[in-house]
């Protein structure tokens, strides 16, 4: 039987590099993973800072039965900046608050809250997240 010298490690070689790119693969799946769950995370704290715009208008309600007549303005200003704090601890970092605010009421006394998060990376263009909530309207059962 003739000697093959040197076949062996052609064939750990070969080996290795399939190997190595088969890491590059894992390697990229945990990358994805990672963007995806931090993709959740925004998205997540995104329908938090919503339901806190809708609770701070709730509590002008208390005030003022007539939905219809809340100033949202003077909300969105205090909700935005408490939101828009750039600290470690903030986990909306990435959002555009300069495009994000509360609308409304309208006559039904709908309001919408728009929260405009980054770009991630497959998509290019911000998310736009469109919040929608109605209030009861007390003015026209309230009795003096």
């Amino acid at each position: 039987m003739p000697q093959q010298s040197g076949f062996s490690l052609i064939e750990v070689l070969v080996a290795l590099v399939i190997l190595a790119f088969g890491l590059l693969g894992v390697a990229a799946m945990q990358l994805k993973s990672l963007q995806s769950a931090s993709a959740g995370y925004q998205r997540s704290m995104a329908s938090v800072a919503a339901i806190d715009a809708q609770e701070l208008i709730w509590s002008l309600l208390a005030n003022n039965p007539d939905c219809t007549a809340i100033d949202s303005g003077s909300v969105e200003e205090n909700w935005r900046d408490e939101w828009s704090r750039d600290t470690s601890s903030n986990p909306l970092r990435e959002a555009h608050w300069n495009s994000s605010g509360i609308s409304g009421p309208d006559p039904d006394c709908e309001f919408r809250v728009t929260i405009v998060l980054g770009a991630s990376p497959d998509e290019g263009e911000p998310t736009v997240f469109e919040y929608y909530f109605r209030l009861p309207n007390f003015a026209d059962n309230h009795q003096l």
